[in-house]
């Protein structure tokens, strides 16, 4: 037998009944339907909204070599959340209303902290979790056998172990300088370490601009870092750079990428252990005109 449907015009009519007669019909079945034992009772706004449309940021259908099909949900989290697990499992409850095939969650967590953030929800009614996977926890290793620069930039954020600072930073760039696919693609790789070590401790964020700001990986001459290591005649800057004068151009390049770093975030006495200068000579570097 065919299920009968009911059209939107007397849908409308129901919920106009039932808003009608709420007030008067609420109290009867809440004590005689519900059996609620109530002492008290508040209205609440009951017009939840959502005010942003939800955008995964990985989302795939897999189907694994047992042949279960299942839907992969992956979020990237820069900073603990507290809300986190109900922000995972509204995703979670939208996927299954609209696949109704089991979903796997998984949270990548990029930050330099630990993680706090709760992967369960146990209500009476609700029992719900999902996996974080921390990238500080990876070996660093993981990310530079892969031949794409695209991995090999995630290195950064992960674990170093018992390996020195500096080699494992000179093996990143180093291995991103081969695989990358031209000048143009390794800057934007280096750009994005730039950006990504931000995340790290603060050890690792001075010892990276250090080495940044005095070797020429750059090949944009453009670039504030590649300037600096022309003006000290470093590798292919070397003939360049001490024919234009290395102490005055060192000192305006100086100022140059002081004031950038100041831009980035870094306070004066980190910047003066980027240059190896006095804090008083910081100062003067990010307050003069470019």
């Amino acid at each position: 037998m065919e299920e009968d449907r009911i059209d939107l015009k007397q849908a409308n009519k129901y919920d106009k009944i039932v808003k009608e007669n709420m007030e008067s019909v609420l109290p009867v079945f809440m004590k005689d339907v519900l059996q609620l034992d109530i002492s008290a009772s508040r209205e609440i706004p009951d017009d939840l909204q959502y005010t942003k449309e939800r955008k995964p940021d990985v989302l795939k259908e897999i189907t694994d070599r047992h042949n279960h099909t299942f839907i992969l949900h992956i979020e990237w989290q820069s900073q603990n959340d507290k809300n986190m697990a109900y922000r995972m499992a509204e995703y979670a409850v939208m996927l299954y209303r609209k696949y109704s095939i089991p979903v796997k969650q998984y949270v990548i967590f990029m930050g330099k902290d630990a993680v706090t953030m709760k992967t369960t929800i146990k209500h009476k009614n609700l029992r719900f979790w999902y996996k974080i996977i921390p990238l500080n926890g990876i070996e660093y290793k993981f990310f530079l056998q892969s031949d794409k620069p695209e991995v090999k930039v995630f290195a950064i954020l992960a674990n170093f172990g018992n390996d020195d600072t500096e080699k494992v930073l000179e093996n990143i760039l180093q291995g991103i300088n081969i695989t990358a696919d031209g000048d143009l693609t390794e800057g934007k790789h280096i750009n994005q370490l730039r950006v990504l070590v931000q995340l790290c401790n603060d050890n690792i964020k001075l010892k990276f601009e250090n080495m940044i700001s005095t070797r020429t990986f750059f090949k944009v001459k453009e670039d504030a870092f590649y300037k600096i290591g022309k003006a000290e005649g470093k590798e292919e800057g070397k003939a360049e750079g001490k024919a234009e004068g290395k102490a005055e151009g060192k000192a305006e390049i100086q100022m140059q990428t002081a004031i950038r770093l100041k831009e980035l975030g870094y306070d004066t006495a980190s910047i003066s252990k980027i240059f190896n200068i006095p804090v008083s000579e910081a100062e003067k570097l990010i307050n003069q005109e470019p």
